[in-house]
């Protein structure tokens, strides 16, 4: 990540009280071989504070913090529960699910898989709870 004057960017925008652009760049390692690697991702930021009150350091974990909502919840909701393929008309029942959703999502973050000494994924934990009653009770209750 790097941060430049905003004057310095020749840019069109015109974006009014911008002092400092960003740049980010995410990187992705084949998990296989034999895989072909896959194009980093590149992001631009604008902000408005000036490089003494935010050097590079604090604008990454300002973007990091930013998105990190999006990537503990919005995402996993969106990639295990499907949520955005599911259309509900009724504005209360929406309401209930979405709820219903962040709270699984919420518990799936806590469970923890015995013999793991890695990070699971939700739906790796899924697999883990699903068929056995008891298991997704003592999650529930705290009993894990």
């Amino acid at each position: 990540m790097f941060a430049a004057d905003w004057r310095a960017v020749d840019t069109p925008l015109g974006l009014p009280g911008q002092r400092q652009a960003i740049c980010t760049r995410t990187f992705f390692v084949p998990l296989l071989e034999g895989l072909a690697p896959k194009a980093p991702d590149i992001h631009y930021y604008a902000t408005s504070l000036p490089p003494r009150r935010a050097d590079a350091a604090r604008l990454a974990r300002l973007i990091r913090g930013h998105w990190g909502i999006e990537n503990r919840l919005h995402h996993v909701k969106d990639r295990t529960f499907l949520e955005d393929r599911h259309w509900v008309k009724n504005r209360a029942t929406a309401y209930s699910l979405t709820f219903l959703r962040s709270v699984a999502v919420s518990l799936l973050h806590a469970l923890k898989i015995p013999g793991r000494c890695g990070r699971a994924y939700c739906p790796e934990k899924i697999e883990y709870i699903q068929g056995d009653v008891a298991r997704a009770l003592s999650m529930v209750c705290g009993e894990q």
